[in-house]
């Protein structure tokens, strides 16, 4: 009787050793990705939206261009969107890597390659459609050596279809 519960300790003991161990690793490596990770990113980039038009139900190209650097103190990530056909619609945004968020959304993958590029996927509970339905939104980048790629994916509530919403094609300029 003695030994099966010195077994059964010695077990249990392995088991909670292993899961803590399994869950800091896991979080050592979602919270890896900082800033200068992105930084291969930074410069001009020209290329093409496509985005889904819900109205519709049918693509839609535009021309868009990309501006990304960081900030002063190189903590923030800097991205500057640019539609040549309208203007009105330029804007600029600014986010921070705090632990494994990148702004509010989490970093649910990271991989650097060796040539210098990246692909980050992200994820964050949010709304979107014409009617402003919950859904989770999953943001794609992928840097590869002179093409830059964002890609936004869509799945509603209630449903395991994943819809993409938008594609960023982009090409290094040289800016």
């Amino acid at each position: 009787m003695v030994v099966a519960s010195f077994g059964y300790i010695y077990f249990m003991k392995n088991i909670l050793f292993a899961t803590a161990f399994l869950l800091l690793c896991s979080s050592l490596k979602a919270q890896s990705v900082q800033v200068k990770d992105l930084s291969s990113s930074v410069g001009g980039w020209e290329g093409k939206l496509t985005y889904l038009d819900y109205a519709s139900g049918k693509p839609f190209t535009m021309l868009a261009n990309i501006k990304i650097g960081l900030t002063a103190d190189t903590k923030g990530y800097v991205m500057g969107y640019e539609y040549p056909k309208e203007p009105q619609a330029n804007s600029r945004d600014t986010t921070f890597i705090l632990g494994n968020y990148f702004g509010k959304d989490k970093i649910i993958e990271f991989k650097k390659d060796s040539e210098g590029g990246y692909k980050m996927i992200t994820e964050v509970d949010g709304n979107d459609g014409n009617d402003n339905k919950k859904a989770i939104l999953r943001h794609t980048y992928i840097l590869k050596s002179n093409t830059y790629s964002i890609i936004k994916d869509v799945k509603f509530e209630g449903t395991n279809k994943w819809i993409k919403r938008n594609e960023y094609l982009l090409n290094r300029s040289g800016n």
